[in-house]
């Protein structure tokens, strides 16, 4: 029966007056029909066979973290007497992050300086000396050696002296600090953490079986779900070549393709690639969890126009990236990959 039908059956039924459970029952049936195809439509995920792009891959689990990050440490041990930065606090190149106090330093800086006086005097009495021809050129040499040394060592002196100033590299955000102003440091001992947060990548670790599929420049599809951030674009920049000896991985990184400035380093992430198949071979394929099989067969979910359609597949067997149909699809075509527990014939559906 029609939908004009089964109207004028419900009015037929209302105006006889009949109001046994039996009409209420079909009233209801049919209430409830009228409300579930006026549903909104479904959003499903689709896959376009037939073009080496939409093949999709695993989906990989990961972090965000900065292109660039330094942790500044004491050039030698003393007093740390000035910490001007805070966590968080953005700087630039060359800024003073703390000061470190040697008594050492100082005191060799204070001996080098007297040294040199002492060689700038030696020598300008000598060159006096030598110009009347009261002394040999071989001392004159001498003297103008031990000034040179002296000069030197001065010159070290008051480099160390002014390394412990310590200064950003770049410009950045103070992401942590392990110290505090006053204490004692040692030589090497960490002091802060720069991070350069003007561009964000992706690590994830990809399992020995996946690797050989990645390479440097795969595209790739990252999501965010703390900030519910989807379809971001990246590309492999860094590929690993050492496994982890515990999981049996290689970390990779994914570079962004454009900046956000509400991301930040540490957020978990979702990377999806869609590797090609390395292959000339035609056939199309489809992944196994698409498809579908009831008594008469298999068959997967389809999009067109926006509507859901049911199709009849044969395959033939599988390939390294899923099920090959024989028969039933062609090139194109929009089988539906996620979403399928919730469709059926003529559903509206947003891909």
């Amino acid at each position: 029966m029609d939908r004009k039908g089964l109207v004028i059956l419900m009015a037929g039924l209302l105006l006889s007056g009949c109001d046994s459970p039996q009409v209420q029952r079909i009233v209801a049936r049919f209430s409830k029909t009228e409300t579930v195809a006026e549903r909104p439509p479904v959003r499903v995920k689709t896959l376009t066979v037939g073009l080496p792009e939409s093949l999709p891959g695993q989906v990989f689990s990961g972090e965000l973290e900065p292109e660039k990050s330094v942790v500044l440490t004491a050039p030698y041990g003393g007093t740390l007497t000035m910490l001007p930065v805070s966590k968080g606090q953005r700087v630039v190149g060359g800024q003073a992050v703390a000061v470190i106090r040697s008594q050492s330093v100082e005191s060799a800086l204070q001996i080098a300086e007297a040294s040199l006086e002492q060689a700038k005097d030696a020598n300008t009495r000598l060159q006096k000396v030598y110009a009347s021809g009261a002394i040999p050129e071989i001392q004159k040499i001498d003297i103008e050696t031990q000034l040179a040394k002296a000069e030197a060592t001065a010159a070290a002196a008051r480099r160390a002296k002014a390394d412990g100033t310590v200064k950003t590299p770049y410009r950045g955000v103070i992401g942590e600090l392990y110290v505090d102003r006053g204490v004692e440091v040692l030589p090497g001992q960490r002091i802060a953490l720069l991070m350069d947060l003007s561009s964000l990548n992706v690590h994830i670790e990809v399992h020995e079986n996946d690797i050989s599929g990645i390479v440097v420049g795969t595209p790739a599809i990252v999501s965010v779900p703390a900030l519910g951030l989807e379809n971001l674009a990246a590309v492999v920049s860094e590929r690993g070549y050492v496994a982890s000896p515990v999981s049996r991985s290689y970390g990779c990184t994914l570079r962004l393709a454009d900046a956000h400035p509400e991301l930040m380093p540490g957020m978990a992430v979702k990377a999806s690639f869609a590797v090609p198949e390395i292959t000339e071979d035609p056939r199309i394929v489809v992944p196994a969890s698409a498809v579908q099989m009831d008594t008469e067969g298999k068959y997967v979910w389809t999009v067109e126009d926006g509507l859901v359609r049911k199709v009849r597949i044969a395959t033939d067997g599988y390939s390294g990236r899923g099920v090959v149909v024989r028969a039933g699809l062609e090139a194109g075509d929009h089988v539906i990959v996620e979403g399928y527990q919730k469709v059926s014939t003529g559903m509206k559906v947003i891909e």
